[in-house]
């Protein structure tokens, strides 16, 4: 069993005051995203789509620029630019709906916290959806032994 790496208090104190010792890096010399990249870059790629370019041309002129990426990385990077974020950005709860409807009202909010077994709404008609069956680790499902649990 490996042993857990010790060290001095004094060791952590100088690794701290050299850390706080550090000076500030020029934003030029900083790292960025592909995603953080597309928040300013999505029109610029859009244009040269415009302008006849497909992704992959796209990512190859960028790779002459020393940027490894992919055309599905742009794709992905311009499609999470797009929704302010990515996934959880896409879900900003701001009192608006998918549909376009302002104020969700208290009743239509109750009806959304989440349940036990959550209901889903095909037509008009509510379909209880059961539960996924617990699986084991040899690959078989784990059912109960008896059915009146």
């Amino acid at each position: 069993m490996p042993v857990a790496k010790v060290y001095t208090k004094s060791q952590w104190e100088a690794f701290a005051c050299a850390l706080d010792a550090l000076p500030e890096k020029p934003d030029t010399e900083r790292g960025v995203t592909v995603r953080d990249a597309m928040k300013e870059m999505r029109a610029r790629v859009r244009a040269a789509q415009a302008k006849g370019y497909t992704l992959e041309q796209i990512a190859e002129q960028a790779k002459s620029h020393g940027i490894e990426i992919t055309a599905g990385a742009l794709r992905y990077g311009l499609r999470a630019a797009a929704k302010g974020g990515g996934a959880n950005g896409a879900r900003a709860s701001t009192g608006t709906r998918a549909t376009g409807q302002a104020g969700a009202s208290p009743a239509r909010a109750a009806d959304s916290a989440p349940r036990a077994h959550p209901v889903r709404r095909d037509g008009g008609k509510a379909v209880t959806r059961q539960p996924m069956p617990v699986q084991g680790t040899l690959g078989f499902a784990i059912r109960p032994d008896t059915d009146d649990l």
